[in-house]
């Protein structure tokens, strides 16, 4: 039986089994219950991330400040460009579980990870600030030349591209009426959905390569059990 929804809400106050919906692309969520999962390892996940929670003010960078002093040019290019390079992934990985993904989410454990797994991003595109402010005399001789670089660009395109291809096929289908049909088992709308779901998979199995261990166990976990089991 579907959920009695007109469309996308931020609380869905129909009575839902959320032990019992798919990963994604089912009813919206309501109630944030942390009491039983369907999939616990989410969880779990979520409170290894909160105990490794840290703020970037908390390191000392003095000697790497006077470290930096002693490099050649060549070697000041190198750091600059790697940082430059972080920036821009960390740039999306701030913002692109939250824009993308958490709006089609379907259970409250994976939303939950998800959550902290963004806000993890986002301190670690705060580091490389902390990093900027305390080792250039100007910040903005980093910060304002990033897009100027067409070799940073190239490589964070294959990054954004299969993002933003998800991104942009599922606003149409939510825009649209497919989602009200596929809750209705419409044999068209489960093609569309279909699709849709192959260019979620591969927007996540992009992002698997560059993670620490806790995120790459989730999206490993996510490829296995919802984007091929489902």
């Amino acid at each position: 039986m579907r959920s009695k929804v007109e469309g996308m809400t931020v609380f869905n106050t129909t009575q839902l089994d959320s032990t019992k919906q798919k990963m994604f692309f089912g009813p919206p969520l309501g109630v944030q219950r942390y009491d039983k999962f369907k999939y616990p390892v989410f969880d779990k996940l979520t409170q290894q991330q909160l105990g490794y929670f840290w703020r970037p003010e908390e390191v000392s960078l003095q000697k790497d400040r006077a470290d930096y002093q002693t490099l050649n040019a060549a070697q000041k290019h190198i750091f600059t460009s790697n940082l430059k390079y972080q920036i821009l992934l960390d740039s999306v990985q701030g913002r692109g579980p939250g824009m993308a993904f958490m709006p089609y989410c379907s259970l409250p454990e994976l939303e939950g990870a998800m959550n902290i797994w963004q806000t993890m991003e986002m301190v670690h595109s705060r580091s490389y600030t902390h990093i900027i402010k305390n080792v250039y005399a100007d910040p903005s001789e980093v910060f304002d030349k990033i897009l100027d670089d067409e070799k940073i660009l190239s490589r964070a395109k294959s990054v954004t591209h299969a993002y933003d291809e998800f991104l942009q096929a599922a606003q149409e289908w939510g825009a649209g009426n497919m989602w009200e049909h596929q809750l209705d088992g419409v044999p068209l709308a489960q093609d569309e959905l279909h699709e849709l779901k192959r260019k979620l998979y591969r927007a996540v199995a992009n992002l698997s390569y560059r993670f620490v261990p806790v995120t790459l166990n989730m999206l490993v976990y996510l490829l296995h059990n919802y984007l091929i089991l489902h």
